[in-house]
């Protein structure tokens, strides 16, 4: 489909689009490097920092699923690793995937849909996060955006020859999260209709077996190794679905009512506008051989499907989380964008500059909740440190986080860790494992608590440790907290006598 824009309606899109852009970097990328880190980007950090032979171990024995994306992360670290360079590797990912996503949306529907589409994703208060996580997201997107992509030629532009970019797209896209398999799985059975007559179900049978051969490892990864590491998930309810459309719709949690209502309402509806507007599009109901239906209905499956089956998975064992089905949001507003630019069609930009008004507010009010990363908590203990000095960390992510933010800026205090150091062969050491006692705590005028999301066996760990702590250095007091993290200073010294001056 061929809509041509009048100069000045082209002015205003690429307008539209540039400050779109800039909401994206403003509330993504500003966002994330003023917060730093987070729980798992101190994984990633930490993943990325081995040798080869530790980071495969690390691969095979804790986390398959992302075997892919610390791979080519590691690559990517040897010329670049600074936080900044590590969440642009995921921006970058982030724009192959829109754009994959674009250029289907802009030949079928025209480029008023496809500006639409880039606009809300480029505004939406989630994806702006996870466009520049330190996390694999990004990448799962761009695969499944490539998947898609390829998808579109083979069924509705008849182009054979992508079988083979399909099926090494699955391939490389099970390795970068293994809920990609849902939306190959999804791609694969909106296929078979339109390959009865062309002759392609050999093309289709090959593709996915190459695929299912290649995520059978994964399979059994996420079956006998990783259950039970998502202990902190707890089992979906309805709740979680009407909260997770809030999510879909762009709507912030910490946005206002109106906000987060209007989003949820306006995406819903024009989701159904342009279902009815598709089905009614040359005067009557018309299913078979519409193309334009068929990527409404094939962006449809790919957003809902995931969630439903995980949603059932879940009822047994809990792996329902948000952050997962961020691959397959971005399919959710570009039925939005078709329903907006079919409902709107000329004066299409008026409502979608309303929606980037909302979504900006939505974006804004989340990043202005309670910190809950390592930066601020950081720049705490590197302005209040000393020397003869110690940190007591009770789980391995909380000291990769700060063994991190040294690398790259050190504080000078040369604080040594309790109760060891993280070397990869105590990483996966449990409470059970750790000291009963710590030695040479007498050595150290101050003993910090570095604390974030403590189980209960390390919580019972920490408390015996405390006695010790403060029977050698001294009454322990609260210094700094957020949402995650919170620092103890245990010591005879106030603070204030040693705390670092300008």
């Amino acid at each position: 489909m061929t809509l041509q824009l009048s100069s000045t309606e082209r002015n205003l899109w690429f307008v539209a689009l540039l400050v779109s852009i800039g909401l994206c970097l403003f509330y993504g990328l500003r966002y994330s490097l003023s917060e730093g880190v987070w729980f798992d980007e101190a994984l990633t950090t930490y993943f990325i920092g081995l040798g080869w032979a530790d980071l495969f171990h690390f691969i095979a024995r804790y986390e398959a699923n992302m075997a892919l994306y610390y791979i080519v992360l590691k690559f990517w670290s040897m010329a670049a690793g600074s936080e900044i360079a590590l969440r642009v590797f995921s921006l970058l990912c982030y724009a192959g995937a829109l754009w994959l996503m674009f250029l289907p949306v802009n030949k079928h529907l025209g480029i008023r849909a496809a500006f639409t589409f880039l606009i809300l994703a480029l505004c939406h208060f989630y994806l702006a996060r996870y466009s520049v996580e330190i996390r694999g997201y990004a990448l799962a997107l761009l695969f499944m955006a490539l998947m898609w992509f390829c998808w579109t030629r083979i069924v509705l532009d008849g182009e054979r020859h992508y079988w083979l970019w399909y099926a090494l797209a699955g391939l490389f896209a099970v390795h970068t999260h293994f809920y990609i398999a849902l939306g190959i799985f999804c791609l694969g059975l909106m296929a078979l209709p339109a390959l009865k007559s062309r002759g392609d179900f050999g093309r289709w049978l090959g593709a996915h077996l190459v695929i299912g051969v290649s995520f059978l490892p994964i399979l059994a990864f996420v079956v006998f190794k990783e259950s039970g590491q998502l202990a902190w998930l707890t089992a979906p309810d309805i709740k979680s679905l009407i909260y997770l459309g809030f999510d879909y719709s762009g709507a912030a949690p910490e946005a206002s009512k109106p906000v987060r209502f209007g989003l949820l309402f306006a995406v819903g509806i024009l989701v159904v506008i342009g279902l009815l507007r598709l089905l009614y599009s040359e005067g009557g109901i018309k299913v078979r051989g519409n193309r334009l239906l068929q990527l409404w209905i094939s962006a449809l499956v790919i957003a809902v499907v995931p969630v439903g089956i995980v949603f059932l998975v879940s009822q047994f064992e809990p792996v329902f989380s948000t952050r997962f089905f961020t691959p397959f949001m971005p399919f959710y507003l570009m039925l939005a964008a078709i329903g907006v630019t079919l409902a709107f069609r000329t004066w299409a930009l008026a409502p979608v500059a309303l929606a980037m008004l909302l979504l900006a507010l939505s974006a804004h009010a989340y990043t202005h909740r309670e910190p809950n990363r390592w930066a601020e908590a950081f720049g705490f203990l590197a302005n209040h440190c000393g020397n003869n000095q110690a940190v007591l960390y009770m789980t391995p992510r909380g000291q990769a986080a700060i063994n991190y933010y040294e690398k790259h800026d050190p504080t000078g205090c040369d604080l040594d860790p309790l109760p060891f150091k993280l070397v990869p062969e105590n990483y996966f050491k449990g409470p059970d494992e750790y000291p009963d006692q710590l030695e040479g705590l007498n050595q150290y005028r101050t003993v910090w608590l570095v604390m974030t999301h403590l189980s209960n066996p390390e919580r019972d760990k920490l408390d015996r440790y405390l006695e010790q702590v403060e029977s050698t250095a001294g009454p322990c007091e609260p210094v700094f907290t957020n949402v995650a993290v919170e620092i103890h200073r245990c010591s005879q010294v106030g603070i204030r006598e040693v705390t670092k001056t300008p």
